[in-house]
């Protein structure tokens, strides 16, 4: 059991809570309907997206045996056979499938997680080892779920909203290359082949400038007339000290190479506390502002 759902990356499912985000700011979150709809629609986007990071593994096992983490996934350590990954990755693209139809999504969410699906698809398979595009791609993933999400909600998405997503997501993913580096050093390239175009000193200025607009766009969001008149608040800004604290929580982990130099925003997730408690502070003071006060 343990290798099956490390096969699916369980603990990566945690990406897809950006589905939610949407909910969250149009005021929709505790509406029975919506909120349904959302967690049918965030189980089909986690069935879709072990779909595509089963059929990644199978690709980079050889790769992935390189890498610290990596190495004891199922595919790469051997404990999963390729044959059984694969049947268990269509399994999968079935049950998304089936959820279309059991659920009736809308048409623009389905469309969504179809795009999801061929960029990823493009991704494994080539697009993973151009520097640059390959980081532009796995932000766009990200703006992705939350475009699923108003889909789902059938809510106009924010541009305010799709450039934090795609900011800090870009900010996640250098955070993550720069790891690579730091950790794998003279085999860097060998384990992706994107990495022999980045430095060190280069992904730590597009850290900077990534965390830079995030912020910035995050607090410009904040006190923009027409979301304050929207959400019948003005306390939101407040809501950024939140994303100052994460952001730099994260610089400082990375720069001082805790938990062994690890740099997956999701490992980090799930092993840092102060991070944990930052992003349920933020949820919990967003929550208080939008649905109590």
């Amino acid at each position: 059991m343990k290798n099956f759902i490390s096969l699916l990356r369980v603990k990566s499912w945690v990406k897809n809570g950006f589905l939610f985000l949407p909910a969250v700011f149009s005021l929709h979150l505790f509406e029975k309907p919506a909120l349904f709809s959302l967690i049918a629609g965030a189980l089909t986007f986690c069935f879709a997206s072990s779909f595509i990071y089963i059929l990644n593994d199978i690709k980079d096992a050889k790769e992935d045996a390189m890498h610290p983490r990596k190495s004891k996934r199922p595919i790469a350590s051997g404990a999963v056979s390729k044959s059984f990954a694969l049947a268990v990755a269509f399994l999968l693209l079935g049950l998304v499938l089936a959820a279309y139809w059991i659920f009736h999504f809308p048409l623009a969410y389905f469309a969504v997680v179809c795009v999801y699906l061929f960029l990823n698809l493009a991704y494994t398979f080539g697009l993973k080892n151009l520097p640059l595009v390959e980081l532009i791609i796995v932000s766009v993933n990200f703006v992705l779920r939350v475009l699923a999400g108003c889909f789902l909600l059938m809510v106009a998405p924010s541009q305010w909203i799709l450039v934090v997503t795609f900011f800090l997501s870009f900010l996640l993913v250098v955070v993550k290359r720069r790891s690579e580096i730091k950790q794998l050093r003279e085999n860097a390239s060998l384990h992706r082949q994107a990495l022999q175009a980045y430095s060190v000193p280069f992904l730590n200025s597009l850290v900077y400038i990534s965390s830079t607009i995030t912020i910035s766009a995050y607090l410009l969001y904040s006190i923009d007339a027409q979301v304050v008149k929207a959400l019948q608040t003005d306390k939101i800004m407040y809501s950024t000290l939140f994303v100052l604290l994460g952001i730099f929580r994260l610089i400082q982990i990375t720069e001082h190479d805790l938990y062994e130099g690890e740099g997956d925003p999701t490992t980090l997730l799930f092993k840092d506390r102060f991070l944990q408690l930052i992003i349920l502070s933020w949820v919990s003071y967003l929550i208080c502002i939008l649905y109590v006060f």
